[in-house]
């Protein structure tokens, strides 16, 4: 098993998708899971693409949150930690995570659990 962290700075009112996970011809991947969790819950949307297509689509709610974030929306541990994808990625594809972001902002941190195919 193979991992790669991630962090986006999701801005409010846009998506923001990170540089992704790229899929090689020469090492293409499969997505196991993602290992994620949020600086707070705002009711964003958090996405999953592979190229133009979106594959997940989950509200922040259901992320553990951050521990400096317990001033704002309270410190959780027992939801969604790492999130199941199984997927391959396409040779020449890139797997990004991201958040399409409400009115207000937030951090995503974690990492993707991949291998390479052979």
């Amino acid at each position: 098993m193979l991992y790669k962290a991630f962090h986006v700075n999701a801005l409010a009112d846009v998506t923001t998708l990170d540089d992704g996970l790229v899929s090689l011809v020469e090492a293409p991947v499969h997505v196991n899971a993602i290992i994620i969790n949020t600086s707070a819950t705002e009711g964003n949307v958090i996405e999953c693409w592979i190229g133009n297509k979106m594959v997940v689509g989950i509200y922040d709610y259901c992320l553990d949150t951050q521990e400096e974030a317990v001033g704002f929306t309270g410190f959780s541990i027992v939801k969604i930690g790492r999130l199941p994808i199984d997927l391959d990625v396409p040779a020449g594809q890139t797997f990004k995570v991201g958040s399409n972001c409400g009115a207000v902002g937030h951090h995503l941190y974690g990492a993707y659990e991949y291998k390479e195919k052979t």
